[in-house]
C-alpha cells in the first residue's frame, strides 16, 4: 500500500511527464497554481492519477490553490478507502 510520501512522488512524476515541470521545483507546500495548473489541468491530472494508481477518485475538492501535500493526502486517503 502506498503512503502519502509515495503518492506525492507519483504525483510529481505525473506532473513532470504531462507538463514538463521540474520535480526539484516541487515540495508539499507548492500550490498547483504556482506550477501553472488550472482547473482544466486538474481534470487531466486526476485521470492520470486514477490510471497510474488504478483507483477511482470521486468528488474531490480540488482547486488550483490545493498544495501538492494536500493532493497527496487526499489521494492517499482514497487509496485507503479503496483497499
Amino acid at each position: 500500500m502506498m503512503n502519502a510520501v509515495d503518492v506525492a512522488i507519483k504525483i510529481k512524476y505525473i506532473l513532470h511527464e504531462r507538463f514538463g515541470i521540474d520535480t526539484s521545483a516541487m515540495d508539499d507546500s507548492t500550490k498547483l497554481s504556482d506550477l501553472g495548473i488550472d482547473s482544466l489541468h486538474l481534470a487531466e491530472i486526476m485521470l492520470d492519477i486514477e490510471t497510474e494508481l488504478d483507483i477511482t477518485i470521486e468528488d474531490l475538492p480540488l482547486l488550483p490553490e490545493t498544495t501538492l501535500g494536500d493532493l497527496a493526502a487526499i489521494v492517499s486517503n482514497g487509496l485507503l478507502k479503496s483497499a
